[in-house]
């Protein structure tokens, strides 16, 4: 389904549309006044969408707040931007435009898993911006074990295309190998992936760099939290206990481990993830 091209900002059934810098169109789901005392933008893993973060948003919103709710390019009801956002970075910066444009000036920003990397360098790179960040059960800056297929060799296989003769075999066998992973691992999908699609999230997962990686990581500034869970099948607590100790000039760290929830600890610790961010935003007032 593609989005509507008429305005920058559109309304649809479940959410409105923005349109962005390079053209695309980034469907978000608005929980709560936009014109609350605290706003904060989620951003979901991959594969994943804006419905990751449903209840916290709900919370948000109850609690007063404004939760925005970002489908990614290429996830949920967003269409593929023009290229494929392979740098964490690039996809920050989806997610400032879609907050600038949506006039926010300040905000947190909340990433899941893969899309901490995203809230991550957001952090890192726009301090003025952002007044809390959360990493929940987010890659970190050290091999995590949901990297069943290395990133290295997924950078180096979706390489070869365009390579005649053997980009076919290699993509296809690959993709299938991606495909049994996402089942082993337990990871969640809202709809099948065609192997295209496939291609351009090992293309994302590719793109990891854990030396720049460390460097957001020493760069934040906002006060952090990050949540880990000790049943987590993808992203293992000694990954968060790290990450949380290179967040050295964070002006807080607080680490929310839970013996329980998996690697969706957004749905069973909501309460927890938003309660933190409304007392530590309106306790700097």
């Amino acid at each position: 389904m593609h989005a509507p091209k008429e305005n920058a900002l559109q309304q649809s059934e479940r959410g409105v549309f923005v349109r962005v810098d390079d053209g695309s169109d980034v469907h978000v789901v608005v929980d709560g006044d936009p014109g609350a005392d605290i706003v904060a933008a989620f951003i979901h893993g991959l594969p994943g969408s804006s419905r990751d973060f449903y209840r916290c948003g709900r919370r948000l919103a109850r609690a007063g707040g404004c939760a925005v709710r970002i489908d990614m390019p290429g996830f949920g009801r967003s269409p593929p931007s023009p290229a494929v956002l392979t740098d964490p970075a690039a996809r920050a910066d989806v997610v400032a435009d879609v907050m600038r444009r949506r006039g926010h000036r300040r905000y947190a920003v909340f990433g899941h898993s893969f899309g901490g990397t995203a809230a991550l360098s957001l952090a890192a790179r726009y301090p003025e911006v952002v007044t809390a960040l959360g990493l929940v059960c987010s890659v970190g800056i050290t091999r995590h074990q949901g990297l069943s297929i290395p990133h290295e060799v997924l950078r180096g296989v979706v390489g070869l295309q365009g390579v005649p003769l053997i980009a076919a075999p290699v993509l296809g066998r690959a993709v299938a190998m991606f495909r049994r992973a996402t089942d082993t691992l337990g990871i969640r999908v809202e709809r099948p992936f065609s192997d295209e699609e496939l291609i351009d999230q090992m293309s994302i997962i590719g793109g990891l760099d854990f030396a720049e990686q460390r460097r957001c990581a020493d760069a934040v500034t906002a006060k952090t939290l990050v949540v880990s869970a000790q049943d987590d099948r993808l992203v293992e607590p000694e990954v968060a206990r790290t990450l949380a100790a290179a967040l050295r000039h964070a002006a807080l760290v607080s680490h929310l481990h839970r013996r329980r929830g998996g690697h969706f600890l957004q749905h069973h610790a909501a309460d927890a993830i938003v309660g933190w961010l409304v007392a530590t935003l309106r306790a700097a007032r």
